[in-house]
């Protein structure tokens, strides 16, 4: 009767007849923390001194009313123009995931080491 029983086990269980503990099963630390490679500083450039026009080779064409609402901020702030653009380009890269953002950073990069 016992091996009747027995016999109607089903899976491996049926099969195994010294049954061993399962292993303690241990997690890693680290697996739900998230951990990102690309650093969070500031990737243009603030220089402390007043750029003069030699320092600044690049012009962009905006619409009037942008051109306005860029050099009110620049009054506002007491900055210079191209300080504003870089203060808005900084935060629209700071809300590009991160695929996007490190293609931007790799260009900076490139420029600068270029310019050295």
């Amino acid at each position: 009767m016992n091996d009747m029983v027995e016999n109607n086990k089903l899976g491996l269980s049926s099969f195994r007849k010294n049954k061993t503990a399962r292993p303690a099963n241990f997690d890693p630390e680290n697996a739900a923390e998230e951990k990102r490679t690309m650093p969070d500083d500031t990737i243009l450039e603030h220089p402390d001194r007043r750029l003069s026009s030699k320092d600044l080779p690049k012009s962009i064409r905006l619409p009037l009313d942008t051109h306005s609402a860029i050099s009110t901020l620049a009054s506002i702030q007491n900055k210079k123009i191209y300080e504003v653009v870089t203060d808005i380009v900084e935060d629209y890269v700071k809300q590009l995931p991160p695929q996007s953002k490190k293609l931007v950073r790799n260009n900076v990069e490139a420029i600068k080491n270029s310019k050295v």
